[in-house]
């Protein structure tokens, strides 16, 4: 995680523990919340960083550490998620002071840039998400994963929190806007149609339209997904590109928007890691083989939680 790369030593020392534990792979996170423990022209540094010693680069000291320990070391950033403390970013070029308007908004007109933990909290959301749909956020992201691998000798890119934080959002004006564009009718007519859509478009085509919409915000994180694989291959040496995964496919699908079994098969990722992270052995087996199921020559890395299991001698 990000506090393991403030200082030199603290690196230093995750490649000690990587290697007593003959891992092969650094996931290092890199981007935690809308921010850069790197050196970036489009994000601030982690404010966990404070004052960095003079010279000193997390992600280039893990790069140059690991590699001389025989691991490959691959860029963990959290992709829509972008901010979720209680104060807001100090930073002017943080993302949710920059470009507010970016932000997702729910269906009831709700603002995530405008909501406090104690909402996140008691609606289940972890702080505020980028909307998907939107082009300039999509461009943005793809900028982010294009300077970490273009400066950066890393490995792989891994993705996290690339997926919606519940399905009814999507309501910002860019993202209606290019919905619009695209088949003809703004999202929030589709959900709350008036007498003049309901009697021009009639029932039955709008629940058609309502499961389409549903289906064009799965579209556009897997275009995503799909466009930075594309990136990263025009780069000209291989890198990897994998993503953390809501272990239940149907809340992945529904809940979440994640297709992922699907990135799987088109093999625009290298691997998905289901996070299994139940503490009930029966659920993670049942989640792990269901991925494992999947018709695909990508592979399944099992993300397996350590947290909310007790010691045993």
């Amino acid at each position: 995680v990000c506090h393991a790369l403030t200082t030199p030593g603290r690196v230093d020392r995750v490649v000690q523990v990587a290697t007593e534990m003959n891992a092969n792979t650094i996931l290092a996170q890199v981007r935690g919340r809308g921010d850069a423990f790197y050196k970036s022209d489009l994000a601030p540094l982690g404010e966990s960083m404070g004052t960095p010693p003079p010279g000193f680069d997390p992600l280039q000291r893990m790069v140059e550490q690991g590699h001389a320990a025989g691991m490959e070391v691959h860029a963990w950033i959290n992709v829509y998620l972008v901010w979720s403390a209680g104060a807001p970013p100090v930073s002017p070029l943080h993302v949710v002071n920059a470009h507010p308007e970016w932000i997702a908004i729910r269906s009831d007109g709700t603002r995530l840039v405008e909501m406090v933990p104690s909402e996140f909290q008691e609606e289940k959301i972890e702080g505020m998400y980028l909307s998907p749909g939107n082009p300039e956020v999509k461009r943005h992201l793809r900028d982010i994963v294009k300077e970490i691998a273009t400066h950066y000798a890393v490995d792989g890119i891994h993705l996290d929190y690339v997926r919606y934080p519940e399905p009814m959002v999507g309501y910002d004006r860019s993202t209606r806007t290019e919905f619009e564009r695209q088949f003809g009718i703004d999202p929030q007519q589709i959900d709350d149609p008036d007498s003049t859509t309901l009697r021009v478009i009639g029932a039955d085509r709008l629940a058609d339209l309502r499961a389409r919409w549903i289906q064009w915000k799965r579209d556009q994180v897997t275009d995503l997904v799909r466009t930075l694989r594309q990136d990263l291959n025009l780069l000209g040496r291989p890198i990897k590109l994998t993503a953390a995964v809501i272990a239940d496919q149907n809340a992945a699908l529904n809940r979440y928007l994640q297709e992922w079994p699907r990135w799987l098969q088109e093999g625009i990722i290298d691997a998905a890691i289901p996070m299994a992270y139940s503490p009930n052995t029966a659920t993670v087996t049942r989640q792990l083989s269901a991925a494992m199921a999947i018709p695909t020559k990508r592979q399944v890395w099992a993300g397996i939680a350590v947290y909310n299991e007790g010691s045993r001698d």
